[in-house]
């Protein structure tokens, strides 16, 4: 890194050099919202950039937030999610973040930053997994992942509270986080249930007969759309929002793959979960042709539509309009039903048909290095451990293999 001599008219401070490139460091003294003087370096490519940051950072700190040297813990994580991490953090991080500050019950958004204290918190996270809370809705209690990552939500949040000298010690962090007693058991679906579900989802009689009567274009899309999405998902093991974030430039017919290299949140593409996550995937030649199928179909229903219709994405699965589809009600609006009508347990999600490739490919002896990469996963190691009831069964199988070798016979 190097340094330039400070300009006397005080527009910028010094030069760095980080790697190729050249920055125009500006160093304000700004105040912090306990109303102490910090030093913060601005950086720019430009000197226009430059000005540009300086005034919105002195205007920033020129807004009266000396009241938060009193605020709750509601307060302050509004500001932290609204104001200080958007542009620092990948957008899923933070609408992962604003999703898991929905569980902060109103007695803990009242309390002061100030009051916080261990054992109070630890009472809240026994409250969450005993109770729940989302949305003022019925009494659910939530699983000991939700309340990790809810824990882990306000130790980052808390944490930022710490650095802006709101308080001196960050209590979350000094929190014991849930255990994990019982091993939640992995839904999944026989042979049997696939084909079910499947002839449901291509039958469309989860819809209302009169809707199935209408002369309703949207209906025969949505039944051919939500089928296929159906297919893919068992074909592929891709998570809910990989399905949905596929665009058309993914998917490759003739070789029969599809690639992650999306994820649909809210009404954004954004990217894979991790590194691990970005891969290409061999679907079977029946999906393949599939895909052929529903693509001819989905253009036909956009010129039927004209400008009514406008997939500006080039996504696979659309709303009426050609907009990014809402997963939230396909779950409860479709796939809710077509689990009820094909006599499906109601334990059964979407995330359960990932779980279904995973476990009957392992159960087909495909190897777990193979199987791993098609979900995405980090190691093998983690595909084995949360796939055990299938390896248990192979375990099984294997010591009758050998049993009947050992006997001489024939296996």
């Amino acid at each position: 890194m190097g340094r330039g001599r400070p300009k006397k008219d005080g527009r910028y401070d010094y030069v760095e050099i980080i790697g190729k490139y050249k920055y125009f460091v500006k160093v304000l003294n700004v105040k912090t919202i306990n109303g102490k003087s910090k030093r913060k370096p601005v950086r720019a490519r430009t000197l226009e950039e430059l000005d540009d940051k300086v005034a919105r950072l002195l205007a920033d700190s020129a807004e009266d937030d000396r009241t938060l040297v009193d605020a709750t813990l509601g307060q302050w994580a509004d500001r932290w999610i609204e104001k200080m991490l958007p542009g620092t953090v990948k957008p899923s991080t933070l609408s992962f973040y604003r999703y898991m500050l929905k569980y902060m019950s109103d007695r803990l958004r009242h309390i002061r930053l100030t009051e916080l204290t261990v054992s109070y918190l630890q009472e809240q996270f026994s409250d969450l997994l005993t109770h729940g809370k989302l949305h003022g809705k019925a009494e659910a209690p939530l699983s000991v992942t939700t309340v990790r990552s809810f824990r882990a939500t306000l130790i980052s949040c808390i944490g930022a509270a710490v650095e802006e000298g709101l308080i001196n010690i960050n209590v979350a962090k000094k929190t014991r986080p849930p255990i994990y007693t019982v091993r939640r058991e992995i839904s999944y679906l026989t042979a049997n249930e696939i084909q079910r579900l499947l002839a449901v989802a291509d039958s469309g009689n989860y819809y209302d007969a009169t809707a199935l009567d209408s002369k309703d274009i949207s209906i025969p899309y949505f039944v051919r759309q939500w089928a296929m999405v159906i297919r893919l998902a068992l074909a592929s093991g891709m998570r809910r929002g990989e399905v949905f974030g596929l665009t058309w430039d993914d998917v490759d017919t003739e070789s029969r793959t599809v690639s992650v290299r999306h994820n649909l949140q809210g009404n954004q593409l954004v990217s894979p979960k991790t590194t691990h996550s970005r891969r290409t995937i061999n679907i079977d030649i029946d999906t393949a042709q599939r895909l052929v199928t529903w693509r001819a179909y989905q253009q036909k229903y956009a010129e039927a539509l004209g400008e009514q219709y406008n997939n500006s994405l080039n996504l696979l699965f659309t709303n009426i309009a050609g907009r990014p589809a809402n997963v939230d009600n396909f779950r409860q609006r479709v796939f809710d039903r077509m689990i009820v009508k094909a006599g499906i347990p109601p334990t059964v999600t979407f995330h359960s048909l990932r779980h279904t490739h995973a476990t009957q490919l392992l159960a087909a002896r495909v190897d777990a290095k193979t199987v791993s990469k098609r979900l995405g996963h980090s190691s093998v190691a983690f595909t084995l451990q949360t796939y055990t009831h299938v390896l248990s069964e192979m375990e099984t199988c294997a010591a009758d293999v050998m049993g009947a070798i050992l006997s001489g016979k024939k296996k």
